[in-house]
């Protein structure tokens, strides 16, 4: 394999659609640091951001229909045998790592800043209830990434996680899955995801994986269909729009819970955390499951993508003999957070020339993400497989320059395939990013 380069400490900026990326740090807007142990002032962000609700988070536990939402949020308390097992290892101060993966709600947007995000309060929360030494033998690890869906997370999933665990197994024992409101149109019909969280259900440590259900202003949640994922293998599901939700409009108005069309404030975080530990805890009270997990059962919708090796420009087999062809320059504009740092600073940027990209996998499926821009500069691709042209892909695509996941091919069964990808015609002079790409064997 070839080396890995971890990426810069960087701030996010929430770009909307329509616009082209921007990588300046801008501190009046929410943010997430990449060491939460370290974390900044909260004079270097927006006072305002959140803070529309005059009544404290703490408050709200005393009334009765707050408790009635805690309770609402539990879609499912899920098998707890692994739950429990987890908690035993943090009271007995051996190490616990509890991570997240999704979009930008789950990097922390919306947020007055990141102690006040819905992943790192749900931390503090565990820490605090279960963690020994002062909790330090309980860490976290943050990998939101704004607006992209679980196909490019379970590219990610392995460099963006399990890479950054301290751990002395290096593994993340509790991991936190939200993608409901970023999956819309992906790809794989859903086999991506079930895919991400089966591929974690299956680490060596048993692993606990928690389905967060996030909501937009609108009522926009893909809950009903990912739910069968969490059905399949019972996990624990925490749903915002079936408590939360009902609640806007009379305890809360909107401008309270939400901070924009897509983002809680951080009130509205603070509630999915409050609703994520309420489900915790009831598992942990509760007798624990006769047995673990089933995990040899029918899929809900498919696990071809369980096992996905990545095609990063800095790590990947070298067994695929990949040339860059003219796709060697890297795009420095790619989209920044703080919890990972620049996403992916090493990619396969392409600024003028006819020279292709070309590897040959053994594989039964191929994912490529590239960067969605509004910008004229930016071309388009074709993608061979074994010399006949599978996609072409457009790189302008008016959208703000978070990394989109198209699936190029997926069959059955693995084949040794020859890939070639190259600007189409017309594009030869023009720039397309491709962020990494991923297979099945």
């Amino acid at each position: 394999m070839k080396s890995n380069n971890k990426g810069n400490i960087a701030a996010s900026k929430e770009n909307k659609e329509g616009e082209s990326n921007k990588v300046d740090i801008d501190a009046s807007k929410p943010f997430v640091p990449e060491n939460p142990e370290n974390m900044p002032n909260d004079d270097i962000s927006n006072s305002d951001v959140g803070e529309k609700s005059g009544t404290k988070l703490e408050d709200y536990a005393k009334e009765d229909w707050y408790q009635t939402l805690l309770a609402n949020a539990q879609m499912n308390v899920g098998n707890n045998y692994r739950l429990k097992a987890i908690i035993d290892k943090a009271k007995a101060g051996e190490e616990v790592t509890i991570a997240s993966i999704g979009g930008s709600i789950t990097e922390g947007a919306g947020a007055k800043n990141y102690s006040e995000s819905y992943a790192y309060r749900t931390y503090e929360y565990f820490k605090n209830e279960y963690g020994t030494k002062d909790g330090t033998n309980i860490h976290f690890i943050n990998a939101g990434v704004g607006g992209t869906p679980s196909t490019f997370g379970i590219m990610r999933y392995q460099r963006d996680i399990v890479s950054r665990v301290t751990d002395s197994d290096g593994l993340p024992d509790i991991v936190m899955v939200e993608f409901a409101v970023n999956d819309y149109g992906e790809p794989t019909n859903h086999q991506a995801y079930e895919s991400l969280v089966k591929n974690i259900l299956l680490q060596p440590n048993a692993p606990v994986v928690i389905i967060v259900f996030a909501v937009f202003p609108s009522g926009f949640t893909l809950q009903d269909e990912l739910k069968k994922v969490g059905q399949t293998y019972d996990l624990m599901m925490v749903s915002t729009k079936d408590s939360a939700f009902p609640h806007i409009g009379k305890e809360w108005t909107e401008d309270q819970f939400f901070y924009d069309i897509y983002h809680p404030t951080s009130l509205g975080h603070g509630v999915m955390a409050d609703a994520i530990f309420h489900t915790i805890k009831t598992a942990a009270e509760k007798e624990t499951s006769a047995s673990d997990i089933d995990l040899d059962v029918p899929p809900a919708y498919g696990t071809q993508f369980v096992g996905l090796k990545t095609i990063f420009k800095d790590s990947y087999d070298e067994s695929i003999q990949l040339s860059l062809g003219g796709f060697s320059e890297d795009d420095p504009n790619v989209y920044r957070n703080f919890p990972i740092g620049k996403l992916y600073e090493h990619n396969f940027h392409h600024v003028g020339g006819t020279k292709s990209l070309k590897f040959t996998i053994n594989s039964k499926n191929l994912l490529l993400a590239y960067r969605a821009v509004n910008d004229a500069t930016f071309g388009e691709i074709d993608v061979y497989v074994d010399g006949e042209k599978a996609k072409t892909i457009n790189g302008n695509t008016g959208s703000w320059g978070q990394s989109v996941v198209d699936l190029i091919f997926s069959e059955d069964t693995a084949a040794q395939h020859t890939i070639e990808i190259k600007m189409a015609e017309g594009s030869e002079d023009k720039k397309f990013t491709i962020t990494c790409m991923g297979y099945t064997e």
